[in-house]
């Protein structure tokens, strides 16, 4: 069979709505709700809500299957690229949020990210023939960039047009400015603030564990005093996690003014990707252990204080909030044609230099099977094809969603869920 007559349909599916209500049974009620709320208000909330359906409905067809093993973000979608500080405290721009990491054929990354390139046009103002000159542009820079074999990087003294700007004005970014965002002083003592939608105020108990982890974490610093606990709250941030166990930590840091520092800790539950894929996955002390060794591997440059920890048994990974971190923003981005494309065409390339740099690791292909396989074309048009169908199946499980049960259950909460 031609490779361009290879086939593009959607498998048949058992009911959405009930394998969102399983996968979601036990998260915290009003962070659950503003999920929901998230995933309801627009398609491209729901296409981030929903990993693992879109994991679970992926085709069978073997042409998908043979594909290079590589080792996969399992998330990739626009708002995964942004900036952050890396442990060189030079700021990079990247592929994010590694939580559904996983080694699977090469196609999981690239559909998922085209088939949010037309969920995203949605909410962006453009339709499904600008998304599909967009996807070509994405996979001809991905396929370019593993041709040439090296892997590269984006910081600010390399980039150009809309990442330039933004890595410009982020590197601007000071401690205070976040600081003055995310706490307050009462008193001569600064607190974490709890009335933007950002943080909820914890249970004395769960303070108390947390607390308690910090201290035996800062016993093995160089500098034990900078781990000191001022504040902790429930975090609130993204949309798949949302619900999930997650904590911002308030620490005395440098001391001083602005001399604070922010801990994020994030509850990691086991890849959504990991057990519907065919290649054999490495062991890793943690599902924690599994997300740090992959962005590790992925990532140019690690950021700031990336660990895998426990806390009270469960498996945590730990980094800096950082003043310069930030995420595409798709409310903010404007779709000009020739910035928008220089963007798209950089995201192909940091995904491409994302699994060069982890290419022949625990199972992966080799360079020189990467280079080979973007040497042929035939692939491209049948997963943009397929990038296309797909989305139109999860516009209409979006309308589904909207006039659902689990969605009026959340449109009907007060709390957090009402003021976000």
């Amino acid at each position: 069979m031609s490779l361009l007559a290879l086939p593009c349909a959607m498998p048949s599916r058992a009911d959405p709505l009930r394998k969102i209500a399983s996968f979601n049974k036990g998260r915290h009620p009003e962070l659950l709700a503003l999920k929901y709320r998230k995933m309801a208000a627009s398609p491209f909330g729901y296409f981030r809500g929903t990993n693992h359906l879109f994991h679970a409905d992926w085709p069978g067809h073997g042409w998908l299957e043979r594909m290079p093993a590589v080792w996969l973000n399992g998330d990739l979608h626009l708002e995964n690229f942004g900036t952050y500080r890396g442990d060189n405290r030079l700021v990079y721009f990247d592929v994010g949020d590694f939580d559904d990491g996983a080694l699977g054929p090469l196609g999981r990354d690239l559909v998922r990210f085209m088939v949010g390139v037309h969920i995203a046009g949605y909410e962006m103002g453009f339709g499904a023939r600008r998304a599909q000159a967009l996807n070509r542009i994405f996979v001809a820079a991905y396929r370019a960039a593993l041709i040439e074999g090296k892997a590269r990087w984006i910081e600010r003294r390399t980039a150009r047009g809309v990442i330039g700007e933004l890595l410009m004005k982020l590197d601007r970014r000071t401690q205070a400015d976040l600081l003055a965002k995310r706490t307050v002083t009462r008193n001569g003592k600064r607190r974490l603030r709890t009335d933007t939608g950002k943080a909820l105020a914890l249970s004395p108990e769960e303070r108390a564990r947390v607390v308690a982890f910090m201290k035996r974490f800062a016993e093995g610093r160089a500098v034990p005093s900078f781990f000191k606990v001022l504040d902790v709250a429930q975090r609130v941030a993204g949309v798949g996690a949302l619900g999930l166990k997650r904590y911002v930590v308030l620490m005395q840091g440098d001391g001083g003014r602005d001399g604070a520092a922010l801990i994020d800790l994030k509850s990691q539950i086991g890849s959504t990707l990991a057990p519907r894929l065919k290649q054999r996955q490495p062991k890793f002390g943690s599902e924690a252990a599994r997300v740090v060794a992959i962005e590790n591997r992925m990532q140019a440059v690690g950021p700031a204080f990336l660990a895998a920890v426990r806390i009270a048994g469960r498996s945590f990974t730990l980094r800096e909030l950082q003043p310069s971190a930030d995420k595409l923003d798709l409310s903010i981005t404007h779709p000009e044609r020739a910035a928008f494309e220089t963007v798209i065409a950089a995201m192909g390339e940091l995904t491409a230099w994302a699994q060069l740099r982890c290419a022949g690791r625990d199972g992966a292909t080799d360079i020189e099977g990467l280079m080979a396989f973007a040497r042929n074309t035939g692939w491209s048009r049948p997963l943009v094809a397929l990038a296309k169908d797909w989305a139109s199946v999860i516009f209409e499980d979006w309308r589904s969603f909207r006039e659902s049960k689990l969605a009026a259950w959340a449109e009907a909460q007060t709390g957090l869920a009402r003021r976000t």
